[in-house]
């Protein structure tokens, strides 16, 4: 079932490599060979307990295997690393979809789980974002090769990986616009520049404006050390695209602007910046009433014509 769904579906999916590893852990634990109709949400609760506790023994392929963020995932007693409540419920919302696939495309009868139940509590949103000194200590501590990277995280909302990829080609500086084509959800995603990235884009010469746009030379070390000279306490670079949500919501942006910004699968998952306050009192009643009370003075305005 598993390398059905890979085969017709998955492995054409941004996240291909992390599915393909977490369907290696599944076979791995639950065997290979086990009939779909037995599995249950018992076993299931197991491979939870397995898969947090950092109890499921690396295969020789996964040994092999030379990428670097897969060896990353094995201890040195060769044990997959215990990893946290979002990872394995990760695992198993993949192993519903493969399952789903098989009852939908296929005509498989499958078991009933309980995933609900086997949903592991995660911890809650992270909400730290940068108040406007902070921002201003972290670029003003920043080696020069990090500020632009600052500013882009801060100003689009981007993440980091689609950041340090980022290529001249994806640019247009004419019509102020990133152009994204593979996000997270795997679907391409424009973004607009702000003056200020503009006017730091706009200072590489056209002749150099090839390849990797921002250099990552030295990345981690410099970014632990601007965060440390400049005084802030328990930041992280996704912290940055947490400022740009919550910035943008100070200043009066609906949940479903900042949805589309950040390219989010839903509006639930923004709903983490509900509870920022934005700094304009405008409610939607007050949107309407301002659009209804434009529109009846555009009226008057013919009628005395």
């Amino acid at each position: 079932m598993l390398g059905t769904y890979w085969s017709d579906h998955a492995k054409g999916l941004k996240s291909a490599s992390v599915i393909f590893f977490q369907f290696e852990l599944l076979s791995e634990f639950l065997g290979p060979d086990l009939p779909i109709g037995d599995l249950t949400s018992s076993l299931l609760l197991d491979y939870r307990a397995a898969r947090r506790g950092g109890g499921i023994k690396a295969t020789t392929d996964m040994l092999e295997r030379n990428v670097a963020w897969r060896r990353r995932q094995i201890d040195e007693k060769k044990f997959v690393r215990a990893v946290a409540p979002q990872t394995v419920n990760r695992d198993l919302a993949n192993l519903q979809a493969a399952l789903n696939w098989a009852r939908d495309m296929h005509g498989k009868m499958i078991p009933a789980i309980n995933w609900r139940g086997l949903k592991a509590k995660e911890a809650p949103f992270r909400s730290r974002f940068a108040s406007g000194d902070e921002f201003a200590h972290l670029m003003e501590a920043a080696h020069p090769s990090m500020r632009d990277i600052i500013l882009c995280a801060v100003t689009t909302g981007l993440r980091r990986g689609n950041i340090f990829s980022m290529e001249w080609h994806q640019i247009d500086l004419g019509a102020s616009t990133i152009t994204l084509p593979i996000m997270k959800g795997g679907k391409p995603h424009t973004v607009k520049i702000a003056p200020a990235l503009r006017a730091a884009l706009g200072r590489t010469p056209t002749a150099d404006r090839k390849g990797r746009v921002f250099d990552t030379t030295n990345y981690k070390r410099r970014w632990t050390s601007a965060v440390k000279d400049a005084g802030l306490v328990d930041f992280k670079f996704h912290d940055l695209r947490h400022t740009f949500g919550s910035w943008a919501r100070i200043n009066g942006a609906d949940l479903l602007d900042i949805c589309e910004a950040l390219a989010h699968s839903s509006v639930s998952v923004t709903q983490r910046y509900a509870h920022v306050k934005s700094d304009r009192d405008t409610t939607a009643f007050d949107r309407v009433a301002q659009a209804f009370g434009s529109q009846s003075a555009s009226q008057s305005e013919a009628k005395r014509a």
